[in-house]
């Protein structure tokens, strides 16, 4: 075959090689996509829940329905990265701020004194217990929560301190909006426990089966006091201030 005619069919062919690859990856482009729209992707899909909360009991109206957090723990497991950075909490005005937190286990805290008295801030939480001694006015000190759990922060000094921090296993978490609403997105799909947790209750615990379809509508009872009744870092009760203590 001469030169001419042997390149002229190497040509051809290669052309029509290129365009059954491109209309190859066209069709397969345009299968995944519509697999994707119709929910069908085997790369795994994600799913939401979103509901409203509701608070009941008799003294629910004096509850912060913000402060409900809403968590799904599947049923096999996926851990969440601890924090590169300590997540801040404040002592200021007597008072700790957020009241109520959320962090992956590992993580560190620091809890800050914006006041100019001094503060002593303790945990007798099983999981997580720590005390950071007394302090003045200054940037704090730092504790790292190893175990997850529910962490009741108190100060030694004054009795009607009180923050909680839960300490999760989980990255799907959020916090109740102050209409009561709620929602959880890229969820991965299959069993696992939803649940809904306030410092006054009792936690609630629904086992749900994703993907899930239908309304989602959970009562909290309210049943427990503002300031839980505790002790001092040393076991014993809180003493009345001196009136002319600096505390």
């Amino acid at each position: 075959m001469p030169e001419s005619k042997a390149y002229a069919l190497f040509s051809l062919l290669s052309t029509a090689f290129k365009n059954c690859l491109l209309a190859g990856l066209v069709l397969c482009s345009t299968y995944v996509s519509s697999q994707s729209v119709n929910g069908n992707s085997s790369l795994g899909d994600k799913n939401s829940l979103s509901g409203k909360v509701s608070l009941s009991g008799k003294q629910a109206s004096k509850a912060n329905i913000s402060d409900v957090i809403v968590y799904f723990e599947p049923e096999k497991a996926l851990s969440s990265l601890p924090l590169i950075d300590p997540y801040e909490i404040s002592m200021k005005g007597k008072a700790y701020h957020p009241r109520v937190s959320v962090i992956p286990r590992g993580s560190e805290v620091r809890i800050s004194n914006y006041d100019s008295i001094i503060h002593n801030a303790f945990s007798p939480s099983r999981s997580n217990p720590f005390d950071l001694g007394l302090y003045g006015k200054s940037d704090g000190k730092t504790h790292r929560f190893e175990r997850t759990g529910v962490v009741r922060i108190f100060c030694n000094v004054h009795y009607h301190m009180v923050a909680y921090v839960l300490v999760l296993d989980t990255p799907f978490h959020t916090k109740v909006g102050s209409d009561g609403q709620f929602k959880l997105t890229d969820l991965p799909a299959g069993k696992g426990r939803l649940v809904f947790w306030h410092e006054r209750a009792r936690q609630v615990v629904r086992k749900i089966n994703l993907p899930y379809t239908g309304p989602l509508n959970i009562n909290v009872p309210i049943t427990k006091r503002r300031i839980p009744q505790h002790n001092n870092k040393s076991g014993k009760s809180y003493k009345k201030k001196r009136r002319r203590g600096r505390y």
